[in-house]
């Protein structure tokens, strides 16, 4: 088991116990902290020295999830270079309300799983409808929904709590009062081409918050009253750190690799698409 961690650096080498560790863990006020500051000072240049104290304590001792991530990021923002890379976390569970997260200082510390909102952007004011291109697949047979049924999450929702997973022998059932046109557009909405316009859209329009790779993807669709269609797109991504560091690469400005995304798809009865309440979220650690 270990018991020490090491820090070294070109002007210093020093090991901190992981009792002092616990010590910190279980500090109650500030006093507390300030007496052990001194034995993990050298991670931190002289000025940020008394707000890392701070930010430490509220990171340790705060049981709001919010000032606990704040307290997090000021910690590794303040943190020397040499260190930041203790400072990680890895996402357990994401859906559309909250992330599960667990922030980790190395191997000193660990809060546990902790859920957070996060962040979220609004795109509605950027992404209006489907990229012109894509509707070349517009077709009546639904031959592009009919391939991806067996390979993704399709659901048709009977009402707001009851939802069916799609099989290709529903389809003739579920679309036989469809428009024609509204089947065209169907082809794309309910389909990894809608998906694949949506992702690249956001990537366009949010660099920072790009779905890189292959996300996991849920596709729920509804019939709406007056004969229009509804179609929710629910993206998640979740790369751990090193694959994260290789889209990187190729996507600069990509920031956050626990991403969730959603769209709404609204198809009348002349099979024009509205797309609406979509937004990128992150569990707003730096």
């Amino acid at each position: 088991m270990t018991t020490a961690f090491n820090i070294s650096g070109n002007l210093f080498s020093r090991t901190i116990s992981l009792n002092e560790i616990e010590g910190i863990k279980n500090a109650k006020n500030p006093n507390e902290i300030k007496s052990l500051w001194g034995k993990i000072a050298d991670w931190f240049c002289g000025t940020d020295k008394e707000n890392a104290k701070k930010a430490l304590f509220e990171l340790i001792n705060n049981d709001d999830v919010t000032i606990k991530i704040d307290a997090f990021n000021q910690l590794k923002a303040m943190v020397s270079p040499a260190f930041k890379d203790a400072f990680t976390y890895t996402t357990t569970a994401i859906s559309d309300t909250s992330f599960t997260v667990n922030l980790s200082i190395g191997a000193l510390f660990s809060t546990g799983e902790i859920s957070t909102a996060g962040k979220s952007i609004n795109l509605n004011e950027h992404i209006k409808t489907f990229t012109p291109e894509y509707f070349i697949e517009r077709d009546i047979h639904l031959e592009q929904v009919k391939k991806d049924i067996p390979r993704s999450e399709m659901y048709f929702c009977h009402t707001s709590t009851h939802h069916e997973r799609i099989a290709v022998d529903m389809l003739p059932q579920i679309i036989n009062k469809m428009s024609e046109e509204q089947k065209k557009s169907l082809n794309v909405a309910l389909s990894q081409i809608g998906v694949i316009d949506i992702k690249n859209q956001i990537n366009q329009h949010a660099k920072a918050m790009s779905l890189l790779g292959d996300p996991s993807k849920k596709l729920f669709l509804s019939l709406e009253n007056q004969g229009n269609i509804t179609v929710e797109i629910h993206i998640i991504n979740n790369l751990d750190a090193e694959k994260h560091q290789v889209y990187q690469s190729m996507c600069p400005e990509s920031k956050y690799p626990c991403l969730y995304a959603k769209a709404r798809i609204d198809i009348d009865i002349n099979g024009h698409c509205n797309i609406s309440d979509i937004t990128v979220s992150h569990p707003g650690i730096e």
